[in-house]
């Protein structure tokens, strides 16, 4: 991932070249390739190059010109047809990188520019008729920009480390906002971060800095489905499965100018990108590197795993190299305070494995890292409602058919099925909710974290519900909720710890042509002849190894030994939590008690593949804590 940053000094005053040049030495893993900045007057930007295409070979960021200035990171899928409205002839569109036709439509378009990208993007653009910054972010934003309004500045970057470089930058930990945010139910507001000062521009957003300071925001696109994709029949999208899928793939692939990989799980998401490319890496006379989280290979436990997955896929597919990773001596306090440093923010408890995977693609060369995240709330939807919505909409013939397929592929009884996908998921979602906890040994009512319930009773703003799916509205205003909440995501999971290795890593089944057509596709295919997962089946029949025909939804999991980690390290876990607890200063948010119990829980055999989710909830409050320590002391 290339990087950008900059300066609009709202005192009149000129940009300092020393308070770029800090910025640009916080970013500097940012800029393999190149780092260059621009400034004239109260107006300073910087781009740091990582090259990554083709075109960027071409690319001489910061542009600039009488008019506007322009840092971006960005890689433009439409190129050509940017290159028709703007009447760019093919020998200049040859010879021009992204960046320069960016350029060239806001000049033609202005900030609605936006509203003829495909890609994954964010940019900023001077406008010096105007005296205005734009700022902007792609769709789903799967590149990102923070940025600060001061009194006297307003700042941005890639990343907030570049932010707090500026003396006029807080660095202040909002304690109350970052525990409030845990709980996997809790999401922080749109724009919001944990930090005093610093915001994020959403997806799908144009920001807009006046002469006078003022900062304007709107949505210039938010999930919907496409009209040129609604109202067809099965083989339509059948048909249109492959072609948009596949070309959103091809698009993070043909251009590159090293070796891409792919973050492999063995399930139908990452087995459809590892399908679909193919062509691309064939055509390149390369092979796509695919990285799993693997048991070793001399395993024979009971934990479950993705290695028979992805060696089935390595059977059908010649065009990968797969490579495992088995997280032999790494844990949750491997480099923490490191990441903590490099992610400008607290982690997940995989973090360790996810670094590991990242590694290991780095040290194969590639600089794109793609993953199957988004594919079961997009055009993969695994149709937990479905045979509710038969019955609410009087099928009752088709709920029959539906049903003894079910059972019949499952291989389960008629009293299994009807209460895993009938009763189930018509029970309130307060009944569900507590008979998860009580399977998972938490309290019945509260936060299911070891949090203090008043910290989320009392510390209200800031944060909103995460969305649910639910039984009552139809699967698909699920998959809207969930797609408008991926918008508001800060940064895309993973990707500022890739751009820390030179990587930049992007979504597929977030890109704007899949979510344009998922949303349009009818809830008749979320299942049908008793299998979710019913379009990519079909669709990828010949694609597919056979035995994806026959195959579970469900997900294994990346860190599937993570309870033997747990285990190994909890007498270290336990003597930090006393430290924690006795210091005194976390106690105000924590339940250490409640912490303690829950990393003691389970026994090595009550394991669940890495779905433990007990153990993961009391490692995430660990983290936090951690995080809030290490920052004061670090502040």
């Amino acid at each position: 991932m290339s990087g950008i940053c900059g300066i609009l000094r709202l005192d009149g005053q000129a940009v300092a070249q020393s308070d770029l040049d800090r910025q640009m030495t916080r970013l500097s893993h940012l800029g393999t390739d190149r780092i260059r900045c621009w400034h004239a007057g109260r107006i300073g930007l910087v781009h740091l190059m990582t090259r990554v295409t083709t075109e960027d070979v071409l690319d001489a960021q910061p542009l600039h010109d009488a008019d506007i200035s322009l840092v971006a990171d960005l890689r433009l899928d439409n190129r050509e047809e940017l290159a028709d409205a703007l009447s760019i002839g093919g020998a200049e569109l040859a010879q021009m990188p992204d960046s320069a036709l960016l350029f060239a439509a806001y000049k033609f378009w202005g900030p609605d520019c936006v509203n003829h990208l495909l890609g994954d993007f964010a940019f900023a653009v001077w406008d010096a008729r105007t005296r205005a910054l734009t700022l902007a972010r792609d769709h789903m934003g799967q590149r990102h920009v923070f940025y600060h309004r001061g009194s006297r500045i307003f700042a941005f970057a890639t990343e907030i480390k570049a932010l707090w470089a500026l003396p006029e930058v807080p660095r202040v930990l909002l304690e109350d906002r970052l525990v409030q945010g845990l709980p996997p139910d809790r999401l922080l507001q749109a724009g919001m971060t944990i930090f005093d000062g610093v915001y994020v521009v959403p997806g799908g957003t144009v920001l807009t800095v006046g002469a006078d300071g003022t900062v304007t925001s709107r949505r210039y696109w938010e999930p919907r489905a496409d009209p040129a994709h609604e109202g067809r029949d099965e083989a339509y999208y059948v048909d249109a499965y492959r072609t948009v899928l596949g070309e959103a793939v091809a698009c993070r692939l043909r251009r590159t100018i090293a070796p891409a990989a792919v973050l492999m799980g063995g399930g139908f998401d990452s087995t459809a990108i590892c399908a679909l490319a193919g062509p691309a890496v064939r055509a390149q006379g390369r092979k796509l590197i695919t990285v799993s989280s693997v048991m070793p290979e001399d395993y024979r436990g009971s934990i479950r795993h993705a290695r028979r997955w992805v060696e089935i896929c390595r059977r059908q597919m010649p065009h990968l190299d797969v490579r495992y990773v088995t997280r032999e001596g790494l844990d949750i306090l491997t480099g923490m305070e490191a990441a903590f440093l490099g992610g400008d923010n607290r982690h997940s408890p995989n973090r360790y494995v996810t670094e590991a995977l990242l590694r290991t693609i780095a040290d194969a060369g590639a600089r794109t890292v793609i993953d199957g995240f988004g594919g079961d709330y997009t055009v993969n939807p695994r149709g937990q409602f479905a045979l509710i919505r038969l019955l609410r909409t009087w099928q009752f013939r088709r709920f029959i058919a539906e049903f003894l397929a079910m059972r019949r592929h499952s291989r389960q009884s008629i009293k299994q099925t009807l209460v895993r996908n009938v009763l189930w998921p018509l029970m309130p979602v307060s009944w569900t909710r507590a008979l998860s906890r009580y399977r998972n040994g938490l309290p019945l009512s509260g936060p299911t974290m070891p949090i203090l319930p008043h910290v989320l009773e009392t510390q209200k703003t800031g944060s909103r519900e995460r969305p649910r799916r639910s039984s009552g509205d139809g699967q698909r205003a699920g998959i809207e909720r969930m797609l408008r909440w991926q918008q508001d995501t800060s940064a895309r999971s993973g990707s500022i710890a890739a751009a820390r290795l030179g990587l930049v890593r992007t979504q597929p089944f977030h890109d704007k042509r899949v979510v344009e057509f998922a949303l349009a596709i009818p809830e008749d295919l979320y299942l049908k002849n008793g299998r979710s997962r019913h379009l990519a089946r079909t669709a990828l029949k010949d694609l597919y190894p056979p035995e994806f025909q026959g195959r579970s939804v469900s997900n294994d999991d990346m860190s599937p030994d993570v309870l033997t980690m747990a285990k190994r390290i909890e007498p270290l876990m336990l003597a930090e939590i006393d430290r924690m607890e006795n210091a005194g200063r976390l106690s105000r948010y924590f339940d250490f008690a409640r912490m303690r119990a829950m990393l003691t829980r389970r026994s090595v055999e009550q394991h669940a593949s890495g779905q433990e989710f007990d153990t993961l909830q009391a490692m995430n409050a660990f983290i936090a804590a951690r995080y809030i320590e290490w920052f004061r002391g670090d502040n």
